[in-house]
């Protein structure tokens, strides 16, 4: 069998046309470069090179092999490459989101050393995430509808539903059992920049509304503290961003619960089976 270092050397020097300059490129000595090249002849059985002196050039026999050798390197490149991705995909677990909730509910699912995977989200509209996961760029992804597709498994696994969060002391604390998104609909409210799906319902029922939208959910939560602006929780949310001195009042409209399902393919149904243990 050829050595491909020894073939990766013939295309530095066809590149070059000088055994110095090739050394100096490759970190070899001149003596050991050509040595590299009696070598690869002898691999060969086939003289691909004209001698004269001191100095060496590629034959015709030794420009057709340079044509199939550059072939093989991209070949061992690309080779090389594949099993590299292979690798980090074995090694990682790409999930897919219409909103955070899911994330919630299941948290340590979502951490990096729950399945010894380096964990990847996003957050897609659910026509996207249904395709994504289908050209496997998604491992899992959770969406709101149920999903019946030829080898992909659809299990529901979540009902969110959104609550207000108001001081005790806020004008709107009275409704206190529920309320109506057309109640709360004109008042400025703290909001996450990233609540996916629930933008549009948001959208839909409080066009009146004003939303100062925060990135760092820390920092949402310690504005909230310390503010008398209303914000948004969830029956998911709710523990990991209860605020002292506030209420949550569920908001009972038809648009405020939203189910979750989640989806993956059948060849990898233990993600599935896994989320009952990462409750």
């Amino acid at each position: 069998m050829i050595d491909s270092q020894l073939l990766s050397y013939l295309i530095v020097f066809s590149e070059t046309g000088s055994l110095l300059k090739s050394s100096e490129i490759l970190h070899l000595s001149q003596p050991s470069l050509s040595k590299a090249m009696q070598k690869l002849e002898a691999e060969l059985d086939l003289t691909i090179f004209d001698r004269t002196g001191n100095k060496i050039t590629l034959n015709d026999d030794g420009k057709e092999i340079l044509y199939y050798a550059k072939d093989i390197m991209m070949m061992i490149n690309k080779l090389e490459t594949k099993a590299k991705d292979l690798k980090e995909k074995n090694q990682s677990l790409n999930i897919g989101l219409t909103a955070p909730g899911p994330m919630f509910k299941f948290p340590s699912y979502f951490a990096p050393t729950s399945l010894n995977k380096k964990i990847s989200v996003s957050t897609e509209d659910e026509k996207d995430l249904l395709k994504n996961l289908l050209n496997n760029i998604y491992d899992i992804v959770f969406v709101n509808n149920p999903i019946s597709i030829d080898n992909v498994i659809c299990r529901k696994v979540m009902t969110e539903h959104l609550y207000v969060s108001v001081p005790e002391t806020h004008f709107l604390s009275k409704f206190k059992e529920s309320i109506h998104f057309s109640d709360i609909d004109g008042q400025t409210f703290l909001l996450s920049s990233d609540i996916g799906c629930w933008t549009s319902i948001l959208d839909k029922h409080m066009n009146k509304s004003r939303f100062l939208k925060q990135s760092d959910p820390n920092e949402l939560k310690e504005i909230a503290e310390y503010s008398s602006i209303p914000s948004f929780v969830t029956n998911i949310s709710m523990n990991a961003n209860s605020i002292k001195n506030r209420i949550n009042i569920p908001i009972i409209d038809e648009d405020a619960y939203m189910d979750f399902y989640a989806v993956c393919k059948k060849d990898k149904s233990e993600l599935i089976n896994l989320l009952k243990q990462n409750r």
